[in-house]
């Protein structure tokens, strides 16, 4: 082997045989391991030289360094005679003074760290006072343990100078996705600021680019008139002629108020109503149908409203739920304008019944739930638990309108009556009239039906024969408006996979 056969050691000792080699000093022969070269060691023969002959040993280590030294040249290719020439440079002090002076507000390292600030305010959405914080002035930019080099810039100077420059950055390169793209959905909103001295009409577009479906929100825009549909109507307008979507839009999606459906008339736009908004109303127009589950709720909520208003309550709380061995959750307080808050409500209080059971024995304060209500609240949290399941699947980001027919079809079968209805037949038959009332136009609506149909893990499932003919009606009408020449083709396509 090449390693073994181009070592110094060799200079010391000879081959005998294949196997073996003997030391020139003293003729002792010594084992190489191995007849094979590639399986040779050395070892032996250098522990010979360490321990028998140490003059020799000193001039073979001697000759090692030597060797390795000359392989390291050979390796990187250095000339001898400039490896002895430092190749070091004396700083001079105006050098030093250089590599310690502020960095010019105009250069580029000061540049690249005023964007880095600006892209850090936007993407965690910061104030711009953030900058004039103490504990921000205190970040040495350039090295935390060297001298500070760059200059601060104040709020004011990320607001007006860089925020509209980043602002038409963020702009073109929407435009540019825009552009791009051959539909546009949208999805728009009405609320008020939490002191009520605002409003604002947020305008979200949805569409596919690059085989990558997009949400951005487009517009947020301030609503400074009485809330009327044509009011609200002229700010849509306004939304879709700053992006130039007038011929893309093909679907808004909207609450169920009445200004809002007036705006979409008004404003000649397809309109669908929020999905989740209806099945809170749902809820509503059936939970305090039963007298019972009314007394239930409202004596639930002044369950969760004492620990609500008293620290000393909830600290004893957490004593009982370790006790109890449940887990160390908050009860939740409803809220009348957020989705599924009864629910919830009801789900954690249900959860928490040993340790508020307890509490009230020891402590007192609170009226707990009866044997019969603490029963009739465990059966309308399984009642309402497919709507809140139902509200989280159409409320994600990539929820699709194609689940509505199926989701709605899911949810009668839910409330159909069975043996274990005691007590909540009336419940269940509120929830059973208002769904059908409310979603009784969806297997009516064109894009709900094209969309389900569309849908490969769907198809025609939920649909009768004369639903389906619509669905494809729709379907064919759509694909002719968009390419009237090769139309009637690719609906024939879409035929054969339906089959």
């Amino acid at each position: 082997m090449a390693s073994v056969n181009s070592n110094p050691i060799w200079l010391y000792f000879e081959k005998v045989d294949l196997s073996k080699a003997k030391c020139k000093g003293c003729d002792k022969i010594h084992s190489l391991g191995s007849g094979k070269p590639k399986f040779q060691t050395l070892h032996g023969l250098k522990t010979h030289l360490a321990k028998c002959h140490k003059d020799v040993n000193e001039a073979y280590l001697k000759k090692v360094s030597e060797h390795s030294e000359a392989s390291a040249r050979k390796k990187i290719k250095l000339d001898p005679e400039a490896e002895r020439t430092p190749n070091f440079i004396q700083p001079t002090l105006p050098g030093l003074q250089q590599q310690r002076a502020p960095f010019a507000d105009d250069s580029d390292v000061a540049k690249r760290i005023d964007k880095a600030i600006m892209d850090f305010i936007i993407v965690d959405m910061l104030p711009y006072s953030v900058v004039e914080g103490e504990g921000f002035k205190r970040i040495n930019f350039a090295d935390p343990a060297g001298p500070r080099r760059y200059k601060p810039k104040s709020e004011k100077y990320y607001r007006t100078t860089l925020m509209p420059a980043a602002y038409e950055s963020v702009v073109k390169h929407m435009q540019k996705l825009l552009e791009e793209a051959e539909w546009i959905s949208f999805t728009t909103d009405v609320w008020t600021n939490p002191t009520n001295t605002y409003s604002l009409l947020s305008f979200t577009g949805h569409f596919v680019h690059q085989s990558k479906r997009r949400k951005v929100i487009l517009s947020v825009m301030e609503l400074d008139a009485d809330h009327t549909g044509e009011y609200i109507a002229s700010k849509l307008k306004e939304a879709i002629r700053m992006w130039s979507l007038e011929i893309k839009v093909h679907l808004g999606i909207r609450d169920n108020a009445a200004n809002m459906i007036c705006a979409m008339r008004m404003a000649e736009i397809t309109s669908f109503g929020c999905v989740s908004h209806t099945l809170q109303l749902v809820i509503q127009d059936a939970m305090f149908t039963q007298a019972s589950v009314e007394a239930v709720i409202k004596k639930s909520r002044r369950i969760v409203t004492h620990f609500k208003h008293s620290e000393q309550a909830c600290r004893k709380m957490e004593d009982f739920q370790k006790s109890c061995g449940v887990p160390s959750h908050k009860l939740l307080q409803d809220v009348e304008t957020r989705w599924n808050s009864s629910y919830l409500m009801l789900e954690r209080l249900v959860e928490q019944k040993t340790a508020v059971n307890l509490f009230s024995v020891q402590q007192g304060g609170i009226s707990t739930l009866s044997a019969s209500e603490w029963e009739l609240a465990e059966r309308v949290v399984r009642i309402l638990q497919p709507f809140y399941a139902a509200t989280l699947e159409l409320s994600s980001d990539d929820a699709c309108i194609s689940v509505v027919v199926p989701l709605t079809a899911m949810l009668l079968g839910k409330l159909q009556s069975t043996g274990e209805d005691r007590g909540l037949l009336q419940l269940k038959a509120a929830l059973r009239d208002s769904m059908n009332r409310r979603f009784a136009h969806i297997k009516r609506e064109p894009h709900i039906i094209a969309a389900t149909l569309l849908d490969p893990r769907f198809k025609d499932a939920y649909f009768n024969a004369e639903e389906t003919a619509a669905a494809e009606s729709e379907i064919r009408n759509f694909l002719r408006s968009v390419q009237p020449a090769n139309g009637k083709l690719i609906f024939s396509q879409f035929l054969r996979c339906m089959s």
